[in-house]
Order: C-alpha cells, then structure tokens, then sequence
C-alpha cells in the first residue's frame, strides 16, 4: 500500500537539520541516498559531514541557508508501507503467515492413527513393516530405514508409526498447497514455481562410547528416541521433538517454511530474470555502440587511406603528363599506364583483373584465406 506525504521546501528543509538523514529516511521509508537525491532535486541544502558529531559534543556548527525560489512546489514522497521491515525475509514470511493461517483446507493436526493414507506413504508403510532392527547395517543403531524409490525415513520401530503420521500429513498439505508431490532414487521431493525441495524424517541419535571385549573402543550413534523432519534444498532446516513441541506441534511452522522458501527461490528467480534481461539490454546497446564506432573508424580509414592515394596519385599523373609531352614513349605504353592510373585513381577505381588482388593502398597482393579459391 503506498501513500503519499505532502512537504514544502521549508518543512523538509527543517527535518534533514533536525535529524540525521539514516533515521530520517526511515520515516519516509527510503534509503538515506534516496532522501539525498529528493533533496537535491529541489535545491535543499544537507548538514555536511561530521555536523552531527560536532553538535552532540557541543561545538559550533553552522547552518547552510534554504535558497529561496519563486513558485515553490509542493514536495510528494511515495511512502511504500509494504516494505516497512528492511528484511524482505521476513515481510515475505508475515505474508505467508497469513496465507498459512486463512487457509482452511490445510491440516495442521497430526491424526493419532493413520487414515486413508497418500500412495507414497501406503508404499513406504509396506516396506517397513518387512523391516528388523540389525545394529551393524544402520548408521544409527536401533532404528530401520525405507529402501531407495521411497521417503528417506530412518527411525526406530517405535517410532515408525508416528512418522508415517507426521509424513502423511505433511504430504497432503502439500498437496493442497498446489505442490507436485514425487519420489526418486533420493527419497521425497516436492516441488513448486520451477523449484523442489526434498524432505525425509529421522530419528535423533546420542553418542555413546563402548569397549569390546577385546578392549577395542568404539564410538556409536544410538536413537533417542526423538524425531526431526529435515526439509533439504541448499541447505538443511531441522524441525525437531523438544521438550515443550513435538514435531506434530509444527506442522504449520514447517508449511510456513517451506512455502516462505519456495517464495523466496521463485522471487530470487524473477529478479535474476529481470537483472539478465537488462544486462542482455546493455549488451546489446554496447553492441550497437561499438558497431557505429567499427563503422565510423572504416570508414575514417578508407578516406585516410583514399587521401594519401590521392596524393601518390597526383605524383603518378604528374610523371605521365611528363612522359606524354616529351613524345619519348609509345602510344600503346600510354594507353596501359592511362588505364592504371583509373584502376588507382580513388575518386575512379576502374576494376583491373590483373591487379583484383593487389591492394591498392600497399601495392602488395591480398592474403587469402585458406578456404578462398
């Protein structure tokens, strides 16, 4: 929502001496060097540096006058109150707040049993139910894990049911939400505005030191028995059991979350799109800048070049001149030296296809490109 504050000279004039321009430019919300700039559109005179510090220990400072003009106009800042926190992280997630929250189709209540559950989930909840507790296969010891093809769950038996619960509940959300819900050979990934993310569940570990009998120290992880959901895209964002939340407490925060960084992602893509459209612009304005200056300089050649042929030109119709008074030379000589001085005449350039290959310019024969027969 943008509104608009009406100023004269006088009373901004009086505002940018009264507080510094950094908290100033809050109060219209622009940047400091966006307040200069209005400033020096209309001829407002700005404390010069170290005014502040010398005014707050005291010391004499002086005041530049507002210039005087006739028909003032009446000064108007566009004031965009959607852009009142200077983190666009977080205006976009108050936004997303309230999508999360008025949206009464989502779920964000983790039934206690499993009910008509998602495909994927139905799949996962079939592979683990073949699935025995072997502490020498998993990382983690005392839990079991989905096979490849399915959500990336690695938790303990007791904890199987619940995370199948929490998984299910995520997914039809996210399906809700508009998401395109699948899974590859790296487990769960959800995707929307051209991006994905991948999520999977695990249970917590302690690390607990044991000796062998054979005297043999060894350092173990061991399930604890909490549950984290780790939503993966560039980086991992962990929501976790604590003492006062458990996971099925957080279903909104996740949602939150996650469409604040599909948001985020799509907007760093729109602005990239625009940034790249107006560096392929430059480029292009450069180009056509540089082709005038190409031009301008062959063609500046070209006269240069012409000009001093001219003058070896005149030399050359001089000499010929002289040949043809003195009656010394035949008339055919004449006649070819005639025909020459017109092939090298730059105001003529009479073709010669004897001489095609000469450049006229260094009188040596052009170099040819390989391909050129």
């Amino acid at each position: 929502m943008n509104n608009i504050i009406k100023l004269t000279r006088t009373e901004l004039y009086d505002k940018v001496w009264a507080t510094p321009l950094t908290k100033l430019s809050k109060e219209f919300n622009l940047s400091d060097n966006g307040l200069r700039k209005i400033c020096k559109k209309f001829d407002i005179p700005l404390p010069p540096m170290g005014y502040w510090q010398k005014l707050q220990f005291g010391k004499k400072v002086v005041k530049t006058l507002l210039p005087q003009q006739e028909n003032e106009k009446e000064i108007k800042i566009h004031v965009d109150r959607t852009k009142n926190d200077p983190n666009p992280i977080n205006s976009l997630k108050q936004i997303v707040t309230e999508k999360i929250k008025s949206n009464s189709a989502l779920i964000l209540k983790v039934s206690e049993r499993l009910s008509r559950p998602d495909e994927i989930v139905s799949n996962a909840q079939a592979n683990l139910d073949k699935k025995k507790v072997h502490d020498s296969y998993e990382k983690i010891k005392g839990t079991i894990s989905t096979d490849r093809g399915l959500p990336n769950i690695v938790v303990s038996p007791k904890n199987v049911s619940r995370s199948l619960r929490i998984l299910d509940n995520l997914i039809k959300n996210f399906k809700t939400l508009g998401y395109k819900v699948s899974v590859d050979s790296e487990g769960l990934k959800f995707a929307a505005y051209e991006d994905k993310i991948a999520l999977y569940i695990k249970e917590k570990s302690n690390i607990k030191d044991t000796t062998n009998e054979r005297g043999w120290k060894s350092r173990d992880l061991i399930a604890n028995g909490k549950l984290a959901v780790k939503i993966v895209q560039y980086g991992t964002i962990e929501f976790a059991d604590t003492d006062k939340l458990l996971v099925e407490d957080q279903i909104e925060k996740i949602l939150i979350k996650v469409e604040t960084e599909f948001q985020r992602m799509a907007e760093n893509r729109r602005v990239w799109k625009i940034e790249s459209e107006k560096r392929e612009e430059l480029r292009k304005i450069e180009e056509a800048k540089q082709k005038l200056k190409d031009e301008e300089l062959t063609k500046f050649i070209y006269f240069y070049n012409d000009a001093h042929r001219w003058k070896k030109f005149m030399i050359l119709k001089e000499y010929f001149e002289h040949l043809k008074s003195t009656n010394t030379t035949d008339k055919e000589w004449l006649d070819w030296a005639e025909k020459k001085l017109d092939w090298y005449n730059p105001a003529k350039n009479t073709e010669d296809n004897l001489m095609e290959d000469v450049d006229k310019n260094s009188l040596e024969i052009k170099k040819k490109n390989r391909w050129e027969w």
